[in-house]
């Protein structure tokens, strides 16, 4: 196995603490505060409620305008011991490196997390939305993760240049739609009404705008579409 690691622990989140928009979608790689994860952590389990990432591809947990299914599935996520960047490469395929996740330093400069890969399950979506989203994983970070949940499900190394390519259309759905919601929630839509709205306007029509998100080619397009919508939308 030769995986891909970070050179800058930063590479591997789009926000982190106060850097999390709470109008931005659930999304993969998303790391929540005091959740529970049936049979993992919480009642019932040794372990009370925990840190928890998103493992889940969007698509898996949302039903569409703006409605999520009744449960999305986690990975635990706990402290581990110092690793190197470079150790990621070649072993610990059941992990998800965390590093500097709270945004806090210790002794040696940085605090380490990782997620783990089997100790997952289903969490409520009612009780994700009520807790504390503490970080959201970029573009790198997210890639890293299918790569590793890959090859430790698998033992199959996939480069992540390949995981981009599938998922660069949700990359841009995401950062659409927590764009549209700002500006709605700022004209006093209210979050769910935003985003039922969003999917509705981009799901219309034949082919859909989502589904030309698709064609890297289309993207400039349909952000302009979408930006023009909400536009029109709050200054009628």
């Amino acid at each position: 196995m030769n995986l891909a690691t970070y050179t800058d622990p930063a590479e591997l989140y789009l926000a982190r603490g106060d850097e999390v928009n709470p109008n931005r979608p659930l999304f993969s790689g998303d790391i929540f505060n005091e959740v529970a994860i049936p049979g993992v952590q919480g009642p019932g389990t040794e372990i009370d409620k925990g840190i928890g990432m998103i493992i889940a591809h969007p698509c898996s947990f949302r039903i569409g305008q703006g409605q999520l299914g009744d449960r999305i599935l986690m990975a635990q996520v706990r402290p581990h011991t110092k690793q190197g960047a470079g150790a990621w490469r070649t072993g610990f395929l059941n992990l998800m490196p965390l590093t500097d996740l709270t945004l806090q330093s210790d002794t040696t400069d940085h605090n380490y997390w990782v997620a783990h890969l089997e100790l997952v399950g289903l969490t409520s979506s009612a009780e994700l939305v009520a807790a504390e989203r503490i970080a959201c994983l970029s573009e790198r970070g997210l890639n890293i993760l299918q790569q590793r949940l890959t090859a430790h499900l698998t033992r199959t190394e996939v480069p992540t240049e390949m995981f981009y390519e599938a998922f660069a259309h949700t990359f841009e759905e995401a950062d659409l739609l927590e764009e549209w919601t700002d500006k709605l929630v700022d004209a006093g839509w209210t979050q769910g009404s935003a985003v039922a709205e969003f999917e509705t306007f981009i799901r219309a029509d034949d082919p859909s705008l989502q589904r030309r998100l698709e064609n890297p080619s289309d993207r400039p397009f349909v952000r302009r579409a979408c930006r023009q919508r909400a536009v029109q939308i709050v200054n009628p």
